[in-house]
């Protein structure tokens, strides 16, 4: 196959993808859910020790491998999950692992949870990374099933969720969310120096791609445009204005409901999807206007940071404040579902309000999850009577450790996986690897992300530079 015929199978390969259903990709993120759960127990029965390198490797694998696996076989996820669950009771019962006071539980959660760096949000931005990160090779072979695949215009996807997912995170910790008092100057400085990197990087993968003729999937986010771009302008666009959470409520709602409307009374909707691309505009035309409902997302993720920073709760607030969480999660199916009926579809082409639904949705659920098993794990001790706080204290982690060194340089990490993802591409055909082949470099790839994230995280470096 000459050069210019296997570019082409690789764009043929990333096109026409409709998805698949939302109930496989929330079983695929409970994989990781219920991963952490299995860490956290073998911390308490001592079966990891995090001071020790074996312990971290053995951590790591616990996480890495079946998020790996769900990935190239998401029917094994249900079958994952109850192994793991069985796991994690076996292994409590055999070492000792018991419950603790409840009284002693609820203040353990209370103070863990009220402190301005808070476990589960640790956990669910760096396990958000760390699935984005291994997808964007997996994504690049054979068996990396096409449902699990970016869309082409309508249907849900893991990877339509990790693009998402990746905005409203950001959101839940920008200085908007974090130091709303701040004043306006200032957070905008702060919003653009955090934007600089990745107006940056996302002209270096447009000018690498173009210097190694890299195949590129058009209606992304259109000839120019990328994802880095599109991360920037809604970031400092949304911390120009000093919002209350009110008015960021209705700033989320508004925007996203006017640009609904225009999707469906004008040609908006067509001209995204069909039109000719023969200017800057036109040629562009995904990325620029997909800012409009990545805007409301990260209004929405503003609010919902603010819901999690700005108050102190007792232990059995903050249950409560996970009971909500899922509360909202489900009436945001339910509305899904009654919209789906009605033929308006997920599109993350357009970005448009079934979309933002949809992202919505999925995040407050798995915030939920993270933070019901953070709750969960302060309810038990080890044999010795420890708590998870204090065996986590003894191996120098606030939280999982692996998804604590993924948030601490998320865009250094972020940035690594692209570079090697684009390195993979350009050395070896993943087209014509076979099964075992893809499993082994992406393998590889894994385990140097996780070492480069490890290493740093010890070494307490933080690359962040502006």
């Amino acid at each position: 196959m000459t050069d210019e015929a296997y570019k082409e199978a690789k764009e043929q390969f990333y096109r026409g993808h409709s998805g698949g259903s939302s109930l496989e990709i929330i079983t695929i993120t409970t994989v990781t859910a219920v991963s952490i759960f299995l860490v956290q127990i073998l911390i308490l029965a001592k079966a990891i020790d995090l001071r020790r390198p074996i312990g971290v490797i053995g951590s790591a694998i616990s996480v890495i491998l079946p998020v790996h696996i769900s990935f190239t076989s998401p029917e094994s996820s249900a079958m994952l999950i109850a192994g793991m669950a069985a796991n994690s009771l076996l292994i409590a019962l055999a070492s000792g692992v018991r419950l603790r006071s409840a009284n002693l539980a609820w203040q353990d959660v209370a103070t863990t949870l009220n402190a301005p760096i808070k476990p589960f949000v640790n956990t669910y931005r760096g396990s958000m990374m760390i699935a984005t990160c291994i997808a964007i090779l997996a994504v690049d072979f054979q068996n990396f099933p096409r449902r699990l695949a970016k869309t082409e215009t309508f249907g849900v996807s893991v990877m339509d969720a990790g693009v998402g997912s990746v905005l409203f995170a950001q959101a839940m910790v920008s200085p908007l969310a974090r130091k709303p008092k701040a004043a306006t100057a200032k957070r905008m400085g702060a919003a653009l120096l955090s934007s600089s990197p990745l107006l940056l990087l996302g002209s270096v993968r447009l000018i690498g791609t173009r210097a190694a003729d890299y195949h590129e999937h058009v209606t992304e986010y259109g000839v120019h445009w990328n994802f880095f771009f599109t991360l920037s302008v809604v970031s400092v666009l949304g911390n120009m204005i000093p919002l209350s959470s009110a008015t960021a409520a209705l700033a989320a709602l508004l925007i996203i409901v006017d640009y609904e409307v225009l999707l469906q009374t004008t040609e908006l909707q067509a001209f995204i999807l069909s039109a000719p691309r023969t200017d800057l505009l036109s040629a562009n035309r995904e990325g620029l206007l997909g800012c409009v409902g990545y805007s409301s997302i990260f209004f929405a993720g503003v609010v919902l940071g603010r819901t999690l920073f700005e108050k102190t709760r007792t232990g059995k607030e903050w249950a409560a404040y996970c009971g909500v969480l899922g509360v909202m999660a489900a009436a945001l199916w339910v509305l899904l579902a009654v919209m789906d009926a009605n033929g308006y579809q997920v599109s993350r082409r357009l970005v448009n309000l079934s979309y933002v639904l949809w992202t919505l949705a999925y995040n407050t659920l798995v915030l939920a999850m993270f933070l019901a098993v953070e709750i969960a794990v302060h309810f038990l001790q080890s044999a010795r009577g420890e708590s998870i706080g204090q065996r986590r204290t003894e191996g120098g982690a606030g939280s999982d450790l692996l998804c604590e060194a993924f948030n601490r340089n998320l865009l250094a990490v972020f940035l690594a996986g692209n570079l090697m993802t684009g390195a993979v591409n350009l050395w070896l055909p993943t087209l014509t690897a076979s099964h075992m082949q893809a499993f082994g470099i992406v393998g590889l790839y894994e385990l140097l992300l996780v070492t480069l994230a490890l290493v740093l995280h010890r070494r307490r470096i933080t690359l962040k530079f502006w």
